[in-house]
């Protein structure tokens, strides 16, 4: 049973491997296809894609559509946080502060998912746990090479969408969480796309598309970025290892993102990474590995059932 507890944990932690792998490569894509199109339309044709691909994947494979009616609630509100607020935040975020600042700041990620277990979930408090915690978070600081007054004064605005972002995707995963285990990941993630298109599509009505631009290699590419890796298999995969491995952990795992991020900027930009950088993302993968030794720690004193 420990064994095979083990197992799944590991599998889930290399599903999370791939989800920010993906994820830190999309904040370069959505830098890129900013420039050419605007927030609601990206927004809405990720959204478009990532329904059209999951509708026709559940009626082939013939899944189960049914919901049941007191869980339409929270499919929804899923779904607005996980599609409509956390694409719509990230994408303005990326615009006001660039793909690099945007995807460090979402190492916060973690610490917001801690508050909210502590308040809502109970969580049991270790020093260890809470000493990973502060650890992620200096690695984040260092890895952002800024002052926090700096962040107040110079691109407030920015820095909130960023935090919004962050929020919409942590109450995302909690609600995911409460109903995951009763649907097909598929369906669930079918109705989630489908609040998303629904709830952006009448916006798409104010701005025209010329289809030069969508014809362009380096939109048309990231979009496919967006629309399939991003939107697609990245959620399914973030959906199975909350399952194995939590929402903490899972999001924990996110601080690797500005890693990814940086990495991709070199490979392709020739941009170096500084010094904070380097130092930080050392710190930020410590802090991961005490939070999973503090998570192993508190599955090894609860019963098995």
């Amino acid at each position: 049973m420990l064994m095979d507890k083990t197992k799944g944990k590991t599998i889930g932690l290399l599903a999370m491997v791939i989800v920010v792998t993906i994820y830190g490569v999309s904040y370069i894509s959505r830098a890129v296809i900013s420039e050419y199109l605007p927030t609601v339309v990206i927004l809405v044709i990720q959204m478009a894609i990532m329904t059209i691909l999951f509708t026709g994947y559940n009626l082939i494979t013939r899944k189960n559509m049914k919901v049941k009616k007191k869980d339409w609630g929270i499919i929804i509100l899923s779904g607005l946080f996980g599609t409509t607020f956390f694409h719509g935040f990230t994408i303005l975020g990326v615009n006001a502060v660039g793909a690099t600042v945007s995807s460090l700041l979402f190492g916060f990620a973690a610490v917001f998912a801690l508050i909210m277990e502590f308040v809502l979930f109970h969580r049991k408090k270790t020093r260890m746990g809470i000493l990973g915690i502060l650890v992620s978070l200096v690695g984040v600081y260092i890895l952002m090479g800024v002052k926090i007054g700096d962040l107040m004064a110079t691109n407030f605005k920015g820095y909130a969408l960023c935090f919004l972002n962050i929020i919409s995707w942590v109450i995302y995963c909690f609600l995911t969480d409460r109903i995951s285990d009763g649907y097909e990941k598929t369906v669930l993630l079918n109705y989630q796309a489908l609040v998303g298109a629904v709830t952006t599509l009448p916006f798409l009505f104010f701005y025209q598309i010329e289809p030069s631009v969508l014809a362009k290699p380096s939109v048309f590419m990231n979009l496919i970025i967006l629309g399939v890796f991003n939107s697609t298999i990245a959620y399914f995969l973030n959906i199975f290892a909350i399952k194995k491995i939590g929402v903490l952990l899972s999001n924990l795992m996110m601080d690797f993102l500005p890693v990814v991020t940086i990495l991709t900027s070199l490979v392709l930009y020739r941009t170096i990474p500084t010094a904070n950088q380097i130092i930080g993302g050392v710190i930020i993968l410590i802090s991961v590995f005490m939070l999973d030794r503090d998570q192993r720690n508190l599955d090894a004193q609860s019963p098995v059932v």
